[in-house]
């Protein structure tokens, strides 16, 4: 039996051992990490919580930001002096409940990121040796139905590629997935003629517009959506239903 523990022991003490040559960086930092789930683990009081901990940065890369208090924690941090920056897909501000115009109103860093996909980041580094990321967008639904992962890692080298990440977006430098080609890779960039037929029909819609009100949406807000196929008419352009007597949905801001 005592030989059977001994080498239980052997082995958890090599894996232990090992895992932490395999994820140690290079200067020989060993990451602090802690792990949550939605619903069950209040992430969005962890998150806010180390927020609120901030003493000099806090840069996010979010993909969809619709959380009231992370954002207030976010303007309570910036008033503190600390540098808050928020980078967010370009569609973001199209979204209903998005914090992006309530953010710039409150005078925080916020930044569009374009391109030919969708910025789907889920990232915040905190005073450049925190980064906290996982599946968990900061909305309501990741944090009370969704199931979603989160985790907070502690470990400046580790956060040192999230900040390079977080600086080439906020420059502007994202790289255009529809130029970049690499024969090694597994999925392979739509061919142009895919991608000309994509970009037409996201065109030919762009914003929509109600007969009867004369108001024109983005085709993703919940009025918009509302529209019956009689009173719906379709605009290339903000320019081109302005021209026509639409005026823009005070919700969506088209």
């Amino acid at each position: 039996m005592k030989k059977r523990v001994s080498v239980l022991l052997v082995a958890v003490s090599s894996v232990l051992i090992l895992s932490q040559v395999a994820f140690c960086p290079t200067s020989g930092e060993v990451p602090q990490v802690e792990v949550f789930f939605s619903p069950q683990d209040n992430c969005a009081r962890e998150i806010i919580s180390r927020i609120d901990d901030a003493k000099s940065s806090v840069y996010i890369a979010m993909y969809f930001f619709t959380s009231r208090p992370i954002a207030q924690a976010l303007v309570k941090a910036k008033d503190r002096g600390v540098d808050v920056k928020v980078c967010l897909d370009k569609e973001q501000p199209a979204y209903e409940y998005s914090k992006s115009e309530y953010l710039r109103n409150k005078e925080i860093n916020t930044r569009l990121v374009g391109g030919s996909g969708i910025m789907h980041h889920k990232f915040c580094v905190i005073d450049e040796h925190i980064v906290i990321t996982g599946s968990y967008n900061w909305t309501a639904r990741a944090d009370l139905e969704n199931d979603e992962s989160l985790v907070v890692i502690n470990s400046r080298e580790i956060v040192k590629k999230f900040l390079k990440e977080f600086n080439q977006l906020w420059q502007g430098e994202k790289i255009d997935t529809y130029k970049y080609k690499d024969k090694t890779r597994m999925e392979k960039v739509p061919t142009q003629d895919v991608i000309k037929s994509f970009t037409h029909e996201r065109i030919e819609s762009v914003y929509i517009g109600h007969k009867g009100t004369k108001k024109f949406h983005r085709p993703n807000c919940r009025f918009g959506k509302r529209i019956s196929e009689n009173n719906r008419i379709t605009f290339s352009s903000r320019k081109e239903a302005i021209n026509q007597g639409y005026i823009p949905c005070k919700v969506c801001k088209p």
